[in-house]
């Protein structure tokens, strides 16, 4: 393929506008007494939590994404780059529009802890909770040749994954609950690699796609009902499970049944791309879907603050007035949304000097390898790190235990600027 594949570019666009949109809903606050509860109206409503079986979309984005990847890796090869060259550029790209990201929101932390203290730490720990994504989808393209040559296998392949992670999750709920981090790569990574496998079908075969699809949703629901799993596909506060963090079985499962219909649906989806209307909103929409997806819940978190400062808070469950409530609230965000995402979208193009400087490189060794590797772990570390605490008490003034480690945003921060660095030395090593 020379061209864009305009179904991807469709798939990973309305895959994160899906995901936007799903944690505007989900959010739910409740202020007493100046302090906010944040909760999910999946909790406040448990009927609602089937609705996660089409709104978990995150997979497709992985699955499109492999699809991009594995055309950047292989023009990229065709020019010479080694891997290493080519990880760099994927790697500024995520981080470029990032950098800006963080260094507003130590200021917003602060403003808050002065002016809104006892709302300060629930809020500004939400701040960075979606950054699990960009360092699980590191990982995802740093293995790009390894999904490659699975996606040459097919779908014994994609099994072969799908059982591991079943063996982590027996593992996982047999006791050694940290061995359950490990799905956050094997999960991820099949479904990135059956996004190869689903694209490369051939035409006679697509219908097989369906009975997969039906195969998974029929196992996951046996899953569900017999347990551990909950119904849920997305996290939710307070629960004893998640399907989510770290990922499981049934997320897999998941995973596989969407990715499939999607694969099933190729065609139809090629023809609604090819209308002129469909395919720009699409680019547009693609040219600004990190941004959207980075900024998104601190437009959520300032109309949160000024409803509550002009109180016009949202009743809370059951009262009916309620959904109307909701459905302004709704339309505000949106509203923001908009210039905020345009105001900001160019900066994932805007070079970053300590970031994107050019020097001198040395000649490429076995060091210069090593470095883009450990840049691209830390990085995926940092992301986790700095998700897993939010920006409450930056930058050494709280700690968070998750796994038995100590996590401070600082350190997140510190482990970012490491990683950025190593992965730029590695990447930008010349070949001899």
């Amino acid at each position: 393929m020379t061209e864009r594949d305009r179904v991807v570019d469709l798939l990973r666009g309305a895959s994160l506008a899906v995901v936007v949109a799903g944690h505007v809903l989900m959010a739910v606050v409740t202020w007493t007494d100046g302090m906010p509860r944040v909760d999910n109206i999946l909790a406040l409503i448990p009927s609602l939590r089937i609705a996660t079986w089409g709104l978990q979309v995150m997979p497709l984005f992985f699955a499109a994404g492999a699809v991009a990847n594995r055309l950047g890796f292989q023009s990229a090869s065709a020019r010479g780059e080694p891997w290493r060259v080519w990880m760099w550029g994927r790697v500024r790209r995520l981080v470029r529009p990032v950098i800006p990201y963080l260094a507003i929101w130590i200021p917003l932390v602060l403003l808050l802890g002065a002016f809104l203290p006892r709302a300060s730490a629930p809020l500004a720990r939400l701040s960075t909770q979606l950054l699990w994504f960009l360092g699980v989808y590191l990982l995802v393209i740093a293995t790009t040749p390894w999904q490659l040559r699975l996606a040459k296998v097919g779908l014994p392949a994609v099994l072969a994954l799908v059982t591991i992670a079943a063996l982590v999750d027996v593992a996982r709920f047999g006791g050694v609950a940290p061995v359950g981090l490990l799905n956050f790569l094997v999960v991820w990574f099949a479904a990135a690699t059956l996004g190869l496998v689903v694209r490369d079908c051939k035409p006679q075969h697509r219908g097989r796609l369906w009975i997969v699809a039906a195969t998974a949703a029929l196992v996951n629901v046996a899953l569900v009902r017999l347990g551990p799993y909950p119904l849920s596909m997305v996290g939710l506060p307070d629960a004893p499970v998640s399907n989510v963090a770290p990922p499981t079985l049934a997320l897999a499962l998941h995973a596989v049944m969407l990715i499939a219909v999607a694969g099933a649906s190729w065609p139809a989806l090629e023809r609604a791309c090819a209308r002129p209307r469909v395919w720009r909103a699409t680019q547009r929409l693609g040219a600004v879907a990190m941004t959207l997806y980075l900024w998104h819940l601190t437009v959520l978190i300032v109309v949160i603050i000024a409803e509550h400062l002009a109180g016009v808070e949202r009743p809370p469950l059951p009262d009916w007035r309620f959904w109307p409530a909701t459905a302004l609230h709704l339309a505000v965000v949106a509203l923001l949304v908009v210039p905020v995402v345009r105001l900001m979208s160019p900066l994932e193009h805007t070079a970053i000097p300590w970031l994107d400087r050019e020097r001198s490189a040395p000649p490429a060794s076995l060091l210069s390898h090593a470095a883009a590797v450990a840049g691209v772990v830390v990085l995926s570390i940092a992301f986790l790190v700095l998700s897993a605490t939010g920006m409450d008490g930056f930058p050494f003034a709280r700690t968070v235990h998750y796994a038995g480690l100590p996590l401070t945003p600082g350190l997140g921060f510190v482990l970012l600027a490491s990683g950025a660095l190593l992965s730029r030395w590695g990447g930008r090593a010349a070949d001899s």
